[in-house]
């Protein structure tokens, strides 16, 4: 067999076994429609999911829910953030694993409340598509912007303040009336149920509204960025 052929030969099995295990549902490819995930999932990106790889905490993994909202079953990724048995807290929308900081080192993204004349200083021009959106009948932006270029703005700026229960998980939050969506817990995670949360925690629809999700409905972890 000549040089030509072993190429042709070697790139036709690796496509028909990336094929294979496609169709197998070994291997997934995601193109991300969201900005629930960001920073660190980017809108518009694609990545690639295993079957193969066991998820473990603060993995990115591909799902669907336990409840009935998605007639058609609708896969979603989000980050794993607690197992069966643990302890789960949320304090301002950062979350406690069994009581540390599960998120620490990690660049997320929140809402904060600024005025107009504060965003065209600070934002407008250094982020890039921020959203941002004007407040009704007020002076004020909501705009969502990440950990990592506040902390290095020379103004403090403050967090724009949830007190949201309503539509709110009843398996999560129970009969807890002063927990709220970014202040919580602490609860402890019954046997095959998993917790998952978006990183853009104020733009993210997940197990704070949608309950746990159980073991037999996890898919696979994201593994690859392309």
């Amino acid at each position: 067999m000549n040089s030509k052929k072993t190429i042709l030969f070697i790139v036709i099995a690796f496509f028909s076994g990336v094929l294979l295990f496609r169709w197998s549902g070994v291997l997934k490819s995601f193109h991300v429609e969201s900005t629930s995930n960001e920073p660190n999932l980017k809108h518009g990106s694609r990545f690639l999911g295993s079957s193969l790889r066991k998820p473990e905490r603060l993995d990115f993994v591909y799902f669907k829910f336990s409840d009935s909202l998605d007639a058609g079953g609708m896969t979603i990724v989000k980050r794993l953030i607690a197992i069966p048995g643990d302890t789960l807290e949320c304090k301002n929308g950062y979350y406690y694993i069994n009581g540390n900081n599960i998120d620490e080192g990690i660049d997320l993204r929140f809402q904060y409340e600024m005025t107009t004349e504060s965003f065209n200083a600070n934002v407008l021009g250094k982020v890039d598509n921020p959203e941002a959106y004007p407040r009704y009948n007020s002076e004020t932006i909501i705009v969502f912007l990440d950990d990592s270029f506040v902390k290095n703005l020379p103004v403090k700026l403050e967090r724009y303040s949830s007190s949201i229960r309503g539509n709110l998980s009843k398996e999560v939050f129970s009969n807890h009336i002063d927990w709220t969506v970014n202040n919580f817990g602490p609860v402890v995670l019954p046997e095959e149920k998993y917790f998952f949360s978006g990183d853009n925690r104020d733009n993210s629809y997940d197990s704070r509204w949608r309950g746990f999700v159980d073991e037999d409905n996890i898919s696979g972890t994201l593994i690859l960025q392309f």
